[in-house]
């Protein structure tokens, strides 16, 4: 495995989209965007993310697009744009369009104030029909969530919590400026269930400064006894000269690719062994979870916040360097706070690129989801094949993939390569 890792290292993208961002570009217009928007079919449901970029503290680990505050009011006046954004959506759709799933993503969006969310959501039930059983999901960090809070995030519809824990080492809680002992996560995740809020994920990390695969065991066994639904496991990305920060972690050796993957899969034995279904390369959940459930009825979807059970093909996304995916493009707001909220000022969409899919896109998107979620695809075209096959008959070779006919299958030796063999399908990869 080790000759494996060396032969095949490589980045290739994490494929929540296809064509993936850095691929998008500078060919959009209001007036193309307003006529999208109004192209939406009557009666088609959507889902929404609101994405909040603040946060109370910094992680060195971080490489989302977020930054400090120690005060609430800057994060209520980037809402009230939001909401802003929101109206400039309604109105270009012309209809109230039904809404099934709205994510909140971060950043740190429980840190925002409830008045500040309260009013976000209704203005959004203004706008749109909110669906039966609608799913309201939110990211969280355990340091900051009270019993109040989680009672007012409840009260406010939140059926879903998606909880940042990421290591309960202590010397590596201090590595990476995140301090969060193992009973405080264990309050919040009461302070969630008492108040009400079934739904709990756990995002974990592995790569970071200092782990070890005996550490991350033991990270394993302590997430086992707080039992949550879901864990997402991630791999740390060290990207220090997008995000300057990460250079702090310089200061500690980190692991190896060899090690890297002793850690992901001992997390893997030994989540599954208390009892999580594994699902695509790296999420888990428990047997009868909506996930699972989706995964054996062949309806798992894959899109910008990872493996989902949402079932609707259009995605808005509202805040700065969301991303909006529609049934033929992709559109993705600007990343600056000032930009967005002077662009929202204007009565401006504050969108700066985007990409339209042609049908050879939609075709490799297919199969690319198709891999990413079961391991497996059918690639019916001739032209894919002809394409990608050349790419896939080295991982055929090395027992990674299997090619018959017109499918292709990951091998269990195969599993961690997972992302390489889809991007044989990427035809905007170098």
């Amino acid at each position: 495995m080790r000759d494996l890792l060396e032969k095949y290292d490589r980045a290739v993208p994490r494929y929540t989209s296809y064509p993936t961002a850095p691929h998008f570009c500078a060919d959009t217009s209001q007036d193309d965007h307003r006529a999208r928007l109004g192209a939406l079919p009557e009666g088609q449901g959507v889902s929404l993310y609101v994405h909040i970029p603040f946060c109370r503290h910094l992680c060195f680990y971080c490489g989302c697009n977020t930054q400090v505050v120690d005060r609430e009011e800057p994060i209520a006046r980037y809402l009230r744009a939001v909401a802003g954004e929101i109206a400039l959506v309604a109105s270009a759709l012309g209809r109230r369009q039904k809404v099934t799933h709205i994510h909140f993503g971060g950043g740190t969006p429980s840190f925002a104030p409830t008045s500040a969310l309260a009013s976000l959501l209704e203005t959004i039930a203004a706008r749109f029909t909110l669906a039966d059983g609608l799913e309201v999901a939110m990211e969280m960090d355990p340091r900051i969530l009270t019993a109040e809070k989680a009672a007012d995030l409840a009260g406010l519809g939140v059926t879903r919590a998606s909880f940042g824990v990421q290591d309960f080492q202590d010397d590596v809680q201090r590595a990476v400026n995140r301090i969060q002992p193992f009973d405080l996560v264990r309050a919040g995740v009461d302070c969630l269930r008492g108040s009400g809020i079934a739904g709990i994920n756990f995002d974990m990390i592995y790569g970071l400064p200092l782990q070890t695969v005996e550490k991350i065991r033991d990270n394993m066994h302590k997430l086992s006894l707080l039992s949550p639904d879901r864990v997402a496991l991630f791999a740390y990305a060290h990207v220090p000269w997008f995000k300057e920060h990460q250079k702090k972690l310089e200061a500690y050796p980190l692991p190896d690719a060899a090690l890297r993957l002793a850690m992901a899969e001992a997390a893997r034995e030994d989540l599954i062994a208390a009892g999580f279904m594994p699902i695509g390369i790296d999420h888990f959940s428990r047997p009868q979870d909506d996930l699972a459930v989706a995964w054996r009825q062949r309806r798992l979807r894959r899109n910008f916040q990872g493996y989902t059970t949402d079932a609707e093909k259009i995605l808005i996304g509202f805040g700065q360097t969301s991303i909006s995916s529609y049934h033929t493009s992709y559109v993705q707001n600007t990343d600056g706070n000032r930009e967005y909220r002077e662009s929202i000022a204007r009565g401006e969409f504050p969108i700066v690129k985007s990409r339209t899919l042609t049908d050879e896109d939609i075709a490799r998107r297919a199969v690319i989801e198709s891999i990413m979620c079961y391991g497996e695809a059918d690639v019916a075209d001739p032209d894919l094949r002809q394409s990608a096959w050349p790419l896939l008959l080295p991982l055929a070779a090395d027992g990674l993939v299997l090619l018959e006919g017109q499918s292709v299958k990951i091998t269990e030796r195969g599993r961690p390569f997972t992302r390489l063999a889809t991007s044989a399908f990427d035809a905007y990869l170098n």
